[in-house]
């Protein structure tokens, strides 16, 4: 009977070890938001309209009696974080609602190339600085969602269009300054790993004095998504993460405003080992339950 009663009470607390392993809030997955919200006087690219919002009713109806709320918006499709379809560069490409679901979402990778930047405001990131990442963190995973952060995302609202758009003449797209991805890298990218979009903390996924837009017309016709304006790359890791950028479907769109977040999950991030092997939680269990009887 000791034995049994023995039996028990190791069955029980090793249960509870294991449950309460499983259960662990602190390596919960977490959200990190990438999406910035529209609002008056966000910036936008000077070829574009600005936002604007209009409130059309904001109180008790006399209608219907209740209290209503309904405004009404006027933007380009490319405002805010947002994604440029390949037809936006390509013609007979996919428009906005013909992007398969499946290449909205990918294992995130982060690429931090701020202290390449230096004093070059369009400085245009290179297939080195690329492989300096892999050289660090292994290959780019196939069909990635591959985000570069540049810096300019930190100071999108707080210093106003100028600093973001790199001219106080917010009007003139030829005056445009911001890092932004070379037509080289642009071109490594698509010949050698399998991404499914590119992410930029910048207006454009072109370097600011671009005339050319040579990255936009070396990723889109290969079906190498962008995304513009990206958030709070400052939150994101290397790698670890899984992105998730969720248009608003426009029929017969070329782009248009996204909420792109990214879920990491420190359990399956890179190097990381937070908890339990389960099978290993398992077996460890039933061995000592068979050792006990």
């Amino acid at each position: 009977m000791a034995a049994q009663r023995r039996t028990v009470t190791v069955i029980t607390i090793l249960f509870g070890v294991l449950l309460g392993c499983l259960g662990r809030s602190d390596d919960d997955p977490r959200l990190i938001d990438l999406t910035w919200t529209l609002k008056i006087g966000i910036p936008v690219h000077p070829i574009y309209p600005n936002y604007t919002f209009t409130i059309i009713n904001r109180g008790v109806t006399g209608a219907l009696g209740v209290y209503l709320e309904s405004n009404e918006i006027y933007m380009s499709e490319h405002t805010g974080t947002h994604i440029d379809a390949p037809a936006h560069f390509a013609q007979g490409a996919w428009r906005l609602d013909q992007i398969p679901f499946g290449h909205l979402t990918g294992p995130g990778v982060m690429i931090d190339v701020r202290d390449k930047i230096g004093d070059n405001p369009d400085y245009p990131v290179t297939p080195q600085d690329l492989q300096d990442w892999e050289r660090e963190y292994g290959r780019i995973p196939d069909g990635a969602i591959l985000m570069l952060r540049t810096g300019w995302g930190e100071q999108f609202w707080e210093e106003g269009p100028a600093a973001y758009l790199g001219t106080d003449h917010t009007r003139n797209a030829s005056l445009l300054h911001s890092p932004g991805l070379h037509p080289a890298a642009a071109q490594w990218i698509v010949d050698n790993r399998d991404v499914k979009a590119v992410g930029f903390d910048t207006i454009s996924a072109d370097p600011g004095d671009s005339t050319t837009y040579e990255t936009h017309l070396i990723l889109l016709p290969n079906n190498v998504l962008i995304l513009e304006n990206v958030a709070h790359l400052d939150e994101m890791p290397p790698t670890g993460s899984t992105v998730y950028a969720m248009p608003i479907k426009i029929g017969d769109g070329s782009g248009a405003p996204s909420r792109v977040f990214a879920i990491v999950d420190d359990r399956t991030s890179a190097g990381v080992t937070t908890t339990p092997n389960l099978i290993f939680i398992v077996t460890s269990v039933i061995m000592i339950i068979l050792q006990a009887l």
